[in-house]
Protein backbone atom coordinates (compact mmCIF):
# COMPACT_ATOMS: atom_id res chain seq x y z
CA UNK A 1 0.00 0.00 0.00
CA UNK A 2 1.44 3.43 -0.95
CA UNK A 3 1.62 6.44 1.39
CA UNK A 4 -1.43 8.13 -0.12
CA UNK A 5 -3.51 4.99 0.35
CA UNK A 6 -2.26 4.70 3.92
CA UNK A 7 -3.23 8.31 4.63
CA UNK A 8 -6.66 7.61 3.14
CA UNK A 9 -7.06 4.62 5.43
CA UNK A 10 -6.12 6.60 8.54
CA UNK A 11 -8.42 9.48 7.62
CA UNK A 12 -11.38 7.31 6.79
CA UNK A 13 -10.97 5.05 9.80
CA UNK A 14 -11.21 8.18 11.94
CA UNK A 15 -14.36 9.23 10.10
CA UNK A 16 -15.87 5.77 10.47
CA UNK A 17 -15.25 5.82 14.21
CA UNK A 18 -16.88 9.26 14.47
CA UNK A 19 -19.92 8.21 12.49
CA UNK A 20 -20.32 4.91 14.33
CA UNK A 21 -20.19 6.77 17.63
CA UNK A 22 -22.88 9.27 16.63
CA UNK A 23 -26.65 8.90 16.74
CA UNK A 24 -26.80 9.63 13.02
CA UNK A 25 -30.00 7.65 12.56
CA UNK A 26 -32.02 9.41 15.25
CA UNK A 27 -34.84 11.82 14.37
CA UNK A 28 -33.96 14.37 17.03
CA UNK A 29 -36.23 17.35 16.24
CA UNK A 30 -38.55 18.94 13.68
CA UNK A 31 -36.64 18.51 10.43
CA UNK A 32 -34.78 15.49 11.81
CA UNK A 33 -31.39 17.07 12.53
CA UNK A 34 -29.56 20.34 13.15
CA UNK A 35 -29.77 21.30 9.45
CA UNK A 36 -33.53 20.57 9.45
CA UNK A 37 -33.09 19.07 5.98
CA UNK A 38 -35.02 15.85 6.70
CA UNK A 39 -32.16 13.63 5.46
CA UNK A 40 -31.24 10.45 7.34
CA UNK A 41 -28.75 7.60 6.91
CA UNK A 42 -31.47 5.03 7.60
CA UNK A 43 -33.42 3.19 4.90
CA UNK A 44 -37.17 3.42 5.38
CA UNK A 45 -40.13 1.26 4.31
CA UNK A 46 -40.66 0.72 0.58
CA UNK A 47 -44.23 -0.50 1.08
CA UNK A 48 -47.08 0.01 3.55
CA UNK A 49 -45.58 -2.54 5.94
CA UNK A 50 -47.19 -1.84 9.31
CA UNK A 51 -44.91 -2.71 12.22
CA UNK A 52 -47.26 -1.68 15.05
CA UNK A 53 -50.09 0.73 15.77
CA UNK A 54 -51.95 2.29 18.69
CA UNK A 55 -51.12 4.63 21.53
CA UNK A 56 -52.56 7.14 23.95
CA UNK A 57 -55.37 9.30 22.61
CA UNK A 58 -54.78 12.82 21.34
CA UNK A 59 -56.91 15.72 20.10
CA UNK A 60 -54.06 17.03 17.93
CA UNK A 61 -51.18 15.22 16.22
CA UNK A 62 -47.78 16.46 17.37
CA UNK A 63 -44.25 15.84 16.07
CA UNK A 64 -42.64 12.54 17.20
CA UNK A 65 -38.87 12.34 17.77
CA UNK A 66 -36.60 9.34 18.26
CA UNK A 67 -33.38 8.34 19.96
CA UNK A 68 -32.10 4.78 19.84
CA UNK A 69 -34.99 2.37 20.18
CA UNK A 70 -37.36 4.90 21.72
CA UNK A 71 -39.87 7.28 20.18
CA UNK A 72 -41.22 10.28 22.09
CA UNK A 73 -44.33 12.36 21.47
CA UNK A 74 -46.97 14.47 23.19
CA UNK A 75 -50.46 13.00 23.28
CA UNK A 76 -52.96 15.73 24.07
CA UNK A 77 -56.02 14.24 25.79
CA UNK A 78 -57.61 17.56 26.76
CA UNK A 79 -57.29 21.32 26.42
CA UNK A 80 -54.79 23.24 28.58
CA UNK A 81 -55.71 23.72 32.22
CA UNK A 82 -57.15 20.26 32.77
CA UNK A 83 -55.32 17.49 34.68
CA UNK A 84 -53.27 15.18 32.48
CA UNK A 85 -54.11 17.39 29.50
CA UNK A 86 -50.94 16.66 27.51
CA UNK A 87 -48.51 13.91 28.41
CA UNK A 88 -44.98 13.27 27.19
CA UNK A 89 -45.08 9.63 26.14
CA UNK A 90 -42.15 7.28 25.46
CA UNK A 91 -42.70 4.13 23.41
CA UNK A 92 -40.52 1.27 22.21
CA UNK A 93 -39.69 2.07 18.59
CA UNK A 94 -39.86 -1.52 17.35
CA UNK A 95 -42.77 -2.88 19.42
CA UNK A 96 -44.96 0.13 20.23
CA UNK A 97 -44.96 -0.76 23.94
CA UNK A 98 -45.45 2.29 26.16
CA UNK A 99 -42.37 2.70 28.32
CA UNK A 100 -43.47 5.69 30.41
CA UNK A 101 -45.60 8.82 30.33
CA UNK A 102 -45.31 11.95 32.46
CA UNK A 103 -47.05 15.29 32.87
CA UNK A 104 -44.97 18.46 32.79
CA UNK A 105 -46.01 20.51 35.85
CA UNK A 106 -48.43 23.28 34.91
CA UNK A 107 -48.91 26.73 36.38
CA UNK A 108 -52.03 28.80 35.80
CA UNK A 109 -52.13 29.96 32.19
CA UNK A 110 -49.61 27.42 30.91
CA UNK A 111 -50.12 25.94 27.45
CA UNK A 112 -50.19 22.45 25.95
CA UNK A 113 -46.94 20.57 26.48
CA UNK A 114 -44.69 20.34 23.42
CA UNK A 115 -41.48 18.44 22.76
CA UNK A 116 -38.50 20.43 21.52
CA UNK A 117 -36.48 17.31 20.73
CA UNK A 118 -34.27 14.56 22.13
CA UNK A 119 -30.50 14.45 22.31
CA UNK A 120 -27.84 12.57 24.27
CA UNK A 121 -30.28 10.84 26.61
CA UNK A 122 -32.48 13.86 27.34
CA UNK A 123 -35.96 14.75 26.08
CA UNK A 124 -36.66 18.49 26.12
CA UNK A 125 -40.23 19.72 26.66
CA UNK A 126 -42.05 22.88 27.74
CA UNK A 127 -45.50 24.38 28.34
CA UNK A 128 -44.65 27.74 26.77
CA UNK A 129 -45.96 28.94 23.42
CA UNK A 130 -49.53 29.71 22.33
CA UNK A 131 -48.30 32.23 19.80
CA UNK A 132 -45.43 33.26 22.09
CA UNK A 133 -47.93 34.54 24.67
CA UNK A 134 -47.06 31.98 27.36
CA UNK A 135 -43.68 31.82 29.09
CA UNK A 136 -42.63 28.59 30.84
CA UNK A 137 -39.42 26.73 31.68
CA UNK A 138 -37.82 24.08 29.52
CA UNK A 139 -37.67 20.64 31.14
CA UNK A 140 -34.96 18.07 30.46
CA UNK A 141 -36.27 14.54 31.04
CA UNK A 142 -34.22 11.36 31.21
CA UNK A 143 -35.08 9.13 28.24
CA UNK A 144 -35.08 5.97 30.36
CA UNK A 145 -37.81 6.85 32.84
CA UNK A 146 -39.02 10.43 32.24
CA UNK A 147 -37.53 11.74 35.47
CA UNK A 148 -36.54 15.41 35.51
CA UNK A 149 -32.82 16.05 34.98
CA UNK A 150 -33.20 19.81 35.27
CA UNK A 151 -35.55 22.75 34.78
CA UNK A 152 -34.21 25.72 32.84
CA UNK A 153 -33.21 28.84 34.74
CA UNK A 154 -34.95 31.08 32.19
CA UNK A 155 -38.45 30.68 30.76
CA UNK A 156 -39.04 30.43 27.02
CA UNK A 157 -42.11 31.24 24.95
CA UNK A 158 -41.41 29.14 21.85
CA UNK A 159 -43.87 26.43 20.86
CA UNK A 160 -44.32 23.21 18.91
CA UNK A 161 -44.44 24.86 15.47
CA UNK A 162 -41.19 26.79 15.93
CA UNK A 163 -38.99 23.71 16.04
CA UNK A 164 -35.77 23.47 18.05
CA UNK A 165 -32.33 22.38 16.83
CA UNK A 166 -29.24 21.20 18.69
CA UNK A 167 -25.65 22.38 18.81
CA UNK A 168 -23.02 19.62 18.38
CA UNK A 169 -22.70 19.23 22.16
CA UNK A 170 -26.46 18.74 22.58
CA UNK A 171 -27.39 22.25 23.67
CA UNK A 172 -30.90 23.14 22.45
CA UNK A 173 -31.07 26.30 20.32
CA UNK A 174 -34.55 27.79 20.61
CA UNK A 175 -36.08 30.53 18.48
CA UNK A 176 -39.19 32.54 19.29
CA UNK A 177 -40.59 35.68 17.68
CA UNK A 178 -38.36 38.12 19.61
CA UNK A 179 -35.75 35.84 21.15
CA UNK A 180 -33.15 33.15 20.53
CA UNK A 181 -31.68 31.09 23.36
CA UNK A 182 -28.92 28.54 23.60
CA UNK A 183 -29.43 26.53 26.79
CA UNK A 184 -26.74 24.37 28.36
CA UNK A 185 -27.79 20.73 28.00
CA UNK A 186 -26.04 19.72 31.23
CA UNK A 187 -27.40 22.39 33.57
CA UNK A 188 -30.35 24.27 32.05
CA UNK A 189 -28.46 27.57 32.34
CA UNK A 190 -28.75 29.97 29.41
CA UNK A 191 -25.48 29.98 27.46
CA UNK A 192 -26.54 33.05 25.50
CA UNK A 193 -29.61 35.02 24.49
CA UNK A 194 -30.09 37.19 21.41
CA UNK A 195 -32.84 39.61 20.43
CA UNK A 196 -34.46 39.24 17.03
CA UNK A 197 -37.67 40.24 15.23
CA UNK A 198 -39.56 37.36 13.67
CA UNK A 199 -42.43 37.68 11.26
CA UNK A 200 -45.26 35.62 12.76
CA UNK A 201 -45.18 33.83 16.12
CA UNK A 202 -45.06 30.03 16.12
CA UNK A 203 -42.83 29.72 13.03
CA UNK A 204 -39.61 31.20 14.32
CA UNK A 205 -37.06 28.41 14.75
CA UNK A 206 -33.67 28.28 13.09
CA UNK A 207 -31.18 25.86 11.58
CA UNK A 208 -27.57 25.14 12.59
CA UNK A 209 -24.73 24.57 10.13
CA UNK A 210 -21.08 24.68 11.13
CA UNK A 211 -20.50 27.56 13.52
CA UNK A 212 -23.68 29.42 12.59
CA UNK A 213 -27.35 29.65 13.52
CA UNK A 214 -29.56 30.80 10.65
CA UNK A 215 -32.97 32.37 11.21
CA UNK A 216 -35.30 34.46 9.05
CA UNK A 217 -36.41 37.83 10.41
CA UNK A 218 -38.85 40.53 9.39
CA UNK A 219 -37.32 43.60 7.74
CA UNK A 220 -38.68 46.69 5.97
CA UNK A 221 -40.32 45.40 2.80
CA UNK A 222 -40.09 41.72 3.62
CA UNK A 223 -37.69 39.28 5.27
CA UNK A 224 -33.96 38.61 5.61
CA UNK A 225 -31.86 35.56 6.44
CA UNK A 226 -29.77 36.37 9.52
CA UNK A 227 -26.58 34.66 10.68
CA UNK A 228 -25.73 34.39 14.37
CA UNK A 229 -22.56 32.97 15.89
CA UNK A 230 -23.41 29.57 17.41
CA UNK A 231 -20.82 29.90 20.18
CA UNK A 232 -21.62 33.44 21.32
CA UNK A 233 -25.03 34.38 19.93
CA UNK A 234 -23.53 37.48 18.29
CA UNK A 235 -25.21 38.88 15.18
CA UNK A 236 -22.94 38.38 12.16
CA UNK A 237 -24.74 39.68 9.05
CA UNK A 238 -27.96 39.36 7.04
CA UNK A 239 -29.12 38.85 3.47
CA UNK A 240 -30.80 41.22 1.08
CA UNK A 241 -34.56 41.59 1.53
CA UNK A 242 -36.97 38.97 0.19
CA UNK A 243 -40.16 40.89 -0.64
CA UNK A 244 -43.35 40.08 1.23
CA UNK A 245 -45.35 40.67 4.37
CA UNK A 246 -45.89 37.57 6.54
CA UNK A 247 -43.86 34.36 6.77
CA UNK A 248 -44.81 31.14 8.57
CA UNK A 249 -42.04 28.75 7.54
CA UNK A 250 -38.58 28.14 8.97
CA UNK A 251 -35.24 27.78 7.13
CA UNK A 252 -33.17 24.66 6.56
CA UNK A 253 -29.70 24.14 5.16
CA UNK A 254 -28.42 21.75 2.55
CA UNK A 255 -25.46 19.48 3.19
CA UNK A 256 -23.30 22.01 1.34
CA UNK A 257 -24.38 24.85 3.64
CA UNK A 258 -26.86 26.51 1.28
CA UNK A 259 -29.67 28.15 3.27
CA UNK A 260 -33.20 27.54 1.96
CA UNK A 261 -36.46 29.23 2.90
CA UNK A 262 -39.95 28.97 1.43
CA UNK A 263 -41.03 32.60 1.88
CA UNK A 264 -44.81 32.47 1.25
CA UNK A 265 -47.97 34.31 2.34
CA UNK A 266 -50.58 33.13 -0.21
CA UNK A 267 -49.65 35.81 -2.74
CA UNK A 268 -48.15 34.59 -6.06
CA UNK A 269 -46.42 37.94 -6.53
CA UNK A 270 -44.21 37.37 -3.45
CA UNK A 271 -44.32 33.59 -2.82
CA UNK A 272 -40.88 32.18 -3.67
CA UNK A 273 -38.56 29.41 -2.53
CA UNK A 274 -35.08 30.89 -2.04
CA UNK A 275 -31.58 29.50 -1.88
CA UNK A 276 -28.80 31.60 -0.31
CA UNK A 277 -25.04 31.01 -0.22
CA UNK A 278 -23.03 32.07 2.84
CA UNK A 279 -19.45 32.64 1.68
CA UNK A 280 -18.20 33.58 5.15
CA UNK A 281 -18.34 37.29 4.35
CA UNK A 282 -21.90 37.82 3.17
CA UNK A 283 -25.00 36.11 1.85
CA UNK A 284 -25.21 35.80 -1.91
CA UNK A 285 -28.45 34.94 -3.73
CA UNK A 286 -28.18 31.51 -5.34
CA UNK A 287 -31.62 31.21 -6.98
CA UNK A 288 -35.33 31.49 -6.31
CA UNK A 289 -38.41 29.92 -7.90
CA UNK A 290 -42.18 30.35 -7.39
CA UNK A 291 -43.49 28.48 -4.34
CA UNK A 292 -46.89 27.30 -3.18
CA UNK A 293 -48.30 28.75 0.03
CA UNK A 294 -47.48 26.63 3.08
CA UNK A 295 -47.20 27.25 6.82
CA UNK A 296 -45.15 25.63 9.60
CA UNK A 297 -43.64 23.28 7.02
CA UNK A 298 -40.37 21.32 6.88
CA UNK A 299 -38.84 20.67 3.46
CA UNK A 300 -35.60 18.89 2.70
CA UNK A 301 -32.77 17.39 0.72
CA UNK A 302 -32.06 14.05 -0.98
CA UNK A 303 -28.82 12.07 -0.64
CA UNK A 304 -27.77 13.29 -4.11
CA UNK A 305 -28.23 16.94 -3.11
CA UNK A 306 -31.65 17.35 -4.75
CA UNK A 307 -33.94 19.76 -2.91
CA UNK A 308 -37.60 18.92 -2.25
CA UNK A 309 -40.20 21.67 -1.83
CA UNK A 310 -43.80 22.50 -2.71
CA UNK A 311 -44.39 24.58 -5.84
CA UNK A 312 -47.57 26.03 -7.35
CA UNK A 313 -50.08 23.40 -8.41
CA UNK A 314 -49.65 22.47 -5.66
CA UNK A 315 -46.98 19.89 -6.39
CA UNK A 316 -44.09 18.35 -4.53
CA UNK A 317 -41.02 19.10 -6.63
CA UNK A 318 -37.48 17.81 -6.85
CA UNK A 319 -35.22 20.77 -7.57
CA UNK A 320 -31.70 20.94 -8.94
CA UNK A 321 -29.50 22.40 -6.19
CA UNK A 322 -27.44 24.47 -8.63
CA UNK A 323 -30.23 26.51 -10.23
CA UNK A 324 -33.58 25.49 -8.70
CA UNK A 325 -34.84 23.97 -11.95
CA UNK A 326 -37.59 21.40 -11.53
CA UNK A 327 -36.26 17.89 -12.19
CA UNK A 328 -39.41 15.96 -11.21
CA UNK A 329 -42.77 16.79 -9.66
CA UNK A 330 -45.96 15.15 -8.47
CA UNK A 331 -49.34 16.68 -7.66
CA UNK A 332 -50.24 16.73 -3.95
CA UNK A 333 -53.50 17.88 -2.29
CA UNK A 334 -54.00 20.15 0.72
CA UNK A 335 -50.46 21.29 1.43
CA UNK A 336 -50.96 22.83 4.86
CA UNK A 337 -48.34 21.91 7.47
CA UNK A 338 -46.07 19.87 5.18
CA UNK A 339 -43.44 17.59 6.68
CA UNK A 340 -40.80 15.60 4.82
CA UNK A 341 -38.18 12.90 5.42
CA UNK A 342 -35.70 11.43 2.92
CA UNK A 343 -33.89 8.14 3.53
CA UNK A 344 -30.44 6.94 2.44
CA UNK A 345 -31.89 5.35 -0.71
CA UNK A 346 -33.54 8.63 -1.71
CA UNK A 347 -37.07 7.54 -0.78
CA UNK A 348 -39.18 10.60 0.02
CA UNK A 349 -41.81 10.49 2.78
CA UNK A 350 -44.20 13.43 2.59
CA UNK A 351 -47.05 14.48 4.85
CA UNK A 352 -49.47 17.04 3.44
CA UNK A 353 -50.29 18.24 6.96
CA UNK A 354 -53.99 17.97 6.20
CA UNK A 355 -56.81 17.53 8.65
CA UNK A 356 -59.85 15.64 7.35
CA UNK A 357 -57.83 14.66 4.26
CA UNK A 358 -54.48 14.18 6.00
CA UNK A 359 -52.18 11.84 4.11
CA UNK A 360 -48.69 10.34 4.19
CA UNK A 361 -47.07 9.57 0.83
CA UNK A 362 -43.92 7.62 -0.08
CA UNK A 363 -42.15 8.30 -3.39
CA UNK A 364 -38.99 7.23 -5.13
CA UNK A 365 -36.28 9.88 -5.44
CA UNK A 366 -37.74 10.92 -8.81
CA UNK A 367 -41.21 11.19 -7.21
CA UNK A 368 -42.84 8.06 -8.57
CA UNK A 369 -45.45 6.82 -6.05
CA UNK A 370 -44.52 3.84 -3.85
CA UNK A 371 -47.33 3.79 -1.28
CA UNK A 372 -49.59 6.10 0.68
CA UNK A 373 -51.97 6.02 3.62
CA UNK A 374 -54.63 8.30 5.10
CA UNK A 375 -53.84 9.77 8.53
CA UNK A 376 -56.74 11.89 9.78
CA UNK A 377 -55.66 15.28 11.15
CA UNK A 378 -51.98 14.44 10.65
CA UNK A 379 -51.01 18.10 11.29
CA UNK A 380 -47.28 17.94 12.25
CA UNK A 381 -47.43 14.31 13.38
CA UNK A 382 -44.54 13.11 11.25
CA UNK A 383 -42.98 11.52 9.34
CA UNK A 384 -40.09 10.70 11.67
CA UNK A 385 -37.59 8.10 10.46
CA UNK A 386 -35.60 6.46 13.24
CA UNK A 387 -33.18 3.68 14.00
CA UNK A 388 -33.55 0.53 11.92
CA UNK A 389 -35.57 2.35 9.27
CA UNK A 390 -38.72 2.58 11.41
CA UNK A 391 -41.04 5.31 10.15
CA UNK A 392 -43.40 6.82 12.75
CA UNK A 393 -46.47 8.91 12.03
CA UNK A 394 -49.09 10.26 14.45
CA UNK A 395 -52.74 11.12 13.94
CA UNK A 396 -55.58 11.93 16.32
CA UNK A 397 -57.39 9.57 18.67
CA UNK A 398 -55.23 6.51 19.32
CA UNK A 399 -53.72 6.63 15.83
CA UNK A 400 -49.96 6.20 16.27
CA UNK A 401 -48.27 3.99 13.67
CA UNK A 402 -44.85 2.62 12.79
CA UNK A 403 -43.84 1.14 9.45
CA UNK A 404 -40.77 -0.91 8.52
CA UNK A 405 -40.02 -3.06 5.50
CA UNK A 406 -38.01 -6.27 5.82
CA UNK A 407 -34.29 -5.74 5.20
CA UNK A 408 -32.63 -6.84 1.99
CA UNK A 409 -32.09 -10.64 1.96
CA UNK A 410 -28.67 -11.84 3.09
CA UNK A 411 -26.58 -13.27 0.24
CA UNK A 412 -26.25 -17.06 0.14
CA UNK A 413 -22.76 -18.60 -0.33
CA UNK A 414 -21.41 -17.90 -3.80
CA UNK A 415 -23.81 -15.02 -4.40
CA UNK A 416 -23.19 -11.28 -4.07
CA UNK A 417 -26.47 -9.41 -4.05
CA UNK A 418 -25.28 -5.89 -3.31
CA UNK A 419 -21.77 -4.51 -3.17
CA UNK A 420 -21.06 -2.38 -0.13
CA UNK A 421 -22.93 -4.59 2.36
CA UNK A 422 -19.74 -6.21 3.65
CA UNK A 423 -21.25 -7.27 6.98
CA UNK A 424 -24.12 -8.96 5.10
CA UNK A 425 -26.80 -7.51 7.39
CA UNK A 426 -29.01 -6.04 4.66
CA UNK A 427 -27.85 -2.42 4.87
CA UNK A 428 -24.77 -0.34 4.13
CA UNK A 429 -23.37 1.47 7.16
CA UNK A 430 -20.05 2.81 8.47
CA UNK A 431 -19.40 -0.68 9.84
CA UNK A 432 -19.21 -2.00 6.27
CA UNK A 433 -16.57 0.57 5.41
CA UNK A 434 -14.61 -0.36 8.52
CA UNK A 435 -14.63 -4.07 7.60
CA UNK A 436 -13.62 -3.24 4.01
CA UNK A 437 -10.60 -1.32 5.39
CA UNK A 438 -9.54 -4.37 7.37
CA UNK A 439 -9.82 -6.52 4.25
CA UNK A 440 -7.83 -3.98 2.23
CA UNK A 441 -5.13 -3.93 4.92
CA UNK A 442 -5.00 -7.72 5.06
CA UNK A 443 -6.11 -7.62 8.69
CA UNK A 444 -9.23 -9.69 8.00
CA UNK A 445 -9.52 -12.76 5.81
CA UNK A 446 -12.84 -12.37 4.03
CA UNK A 447 -15.36 -14.97 2.98
CA UNK A 448 -16.35 -14.97 -0.68
CA UNK A 449 -19.47 -12.96 0.16
CA UNK A 450 -17.54 -10.37 2.16
CA UNK A 451 -14.87 -9.93 -0.50
CA UNK A 452 -17.48 -9.63 -3.24
CA UNK A 453 -19.39 -6.99 -1.28
CA UNK A 454 -16.21 -5.09 -0.36
CA UNK A 455 -15.20 -4.72 -4.02
CA UNK A 456 -17.30 -1.59 -4.33
CA UNK A 457 -16.11 -0.56 -7.81
CA UNK A 458 -16.19 -4.10 -9.20
CA UNK A 459 -12.57 -4.14 -10.41
CA UNK A 460 -11.76 -7.50 -8.83
CA UNK A 461 -9.76 -6.31 -5.81
CA UNK A 462 -10.47 -4.66 -2.47
CA UNK A 463 -8.56 -1.45 -1.80
CA UNK A 464 -8.77 1.60 0.44
CA UNK A 465 -10.64 3.29 -2.40
CA UNK A 466 -13.40 0.69 -2.11
CA UNK A 467 -13.65 1.34 1.63
CA UNK A 468 -13.86 5.08 0.97
CA UNK A 469 -16.62 4.54 -1.60
CA UNK A 470 -18.55 2.33 0.82
CA UNK A 471 -18.26 5.01 3.49
CA UNK A 472 -19.68 7.62 1.11
CA UNK A 473 -22.47 5.22 0.18
CA UNK A 474 -23.31 4.85 3.89
CA UNK A 475 -23.55 8.64 4.09
CA UNK A 476 -26.14 8.65 1.32
CA UNK A 477 -23.84 9.27 -1.67
CA UNK A 478 -24.16 6.02 -3.68
CA UNK A 479 -20.81 4.85 -5.06
CA UNK A 480 -21.03 1.06 -5.28
CA UNK A 481 -21.96 -0.86 -8.42
CA UNK A 482 -24.06 -3.99 -8.09
CA UNK A 483 -22.85 -6.99 -10.11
Amino acid sequence: MNRQAARTVVTLVSLVVCVMGAHAADWTNSGGNALRNGLTTETGPVAEDLLWSGGQTSLIAWQPVTEGNRVFMVRQADWPGNPQDSLVVAMDLTTGEELWSIEIPAESGDWTTWIAGVKNGLVFASRGGNGASVWAPLYALNVEDGSTAWVSVDDVNAGAYDGVVFAPDGDPVIGSIYDIWRIDADTGITVWHADRTGSVSSSCGGAVFGDAVYIVDAAPGGHVVVKYDLATGDYVYESDVMSGFTLQNTPFTGSDGTIYISRTQNNPATDFFYGWTDDGVEFKPKWNIPAAWTTTSEFGEGPDGSIYAVIPGPALARLHPDDGSVIDSVSVPDTGHCRLAVDAAGTVYFSNGGFADGHLYAYTADLNPLWDTAVTNINIGGPALGQGGVLVVCGVGTDVRAYRSDPTPTPTPGECLHTGDVTLDGEITAGDAQLAFLIALGAHTPTYDEECAADCNGDGEVTAGDAQAIFLTALGQPQCVDP
